[in-house]
């Protein structure tokens, strides 16, 4: 069941990013994660980038009116999450917090990150469907 609905949350994210909704996300690791997932779009990095958060939010809300918040599930990305939604409000903009909040209900206990999604994705669906995914049929 969880496999269902991370699947879908990811669709969900695959639409957004073709809609041009940007992500915020904190490295080149949640990046390529997502790319995996099939997941593409804009991607902002806080991690790194020399810019202060507000700089970022500012970024994030010339590309778009709502931004797509999925930092790590950590007590960092906690207070990034934080901080940039209050940052892209104050712009007059939607943070979007929902992916991020499903993704930690239903990850809740497995994963602290973004970058973790692929292979937490891969073994919810071995443990839901122990072939794989294959169905076998057996002849007499």
């Amino acid at each position: 069941m969880s496999f269902i609905k991370l699947s879908n949350i990811i669709e969900e994210l695959k639409i957004c990013g073709e809609q041009g909704i940007p992500f915020l996300i904190e490295g080149q690791k949640d990046e390529e994660a997502l790319k995996e997932l099939g997941v593409n779009g804009s991607f902002i990095k806080v991690s790194g980038s020399g810019l202060k958060l507000f700089e970022i939010a500012e970024i994030a809300t010339q590309l778009s009116s709502r931004v797509i918040i999925l930092t790590d599930f950590d007590r960092k990305g906690n207070q990034l999450a934080k901080r940039l939604s209050e940052d892209i409000q104050s712009l007059g903009s939607h943070p979007d917090l929902r992916f991020r909040r499903t993704i930690m209900g239903i990850t809740r206990r497995f994963i602290k990150d973004i970058e973790s999604l692929p292979r937490h994705l891969e073994q919810l669906e071995l443990e839901e469907s122990p072939s794989g995914g294959q169905w076998y049929y057996y002849h007499s």
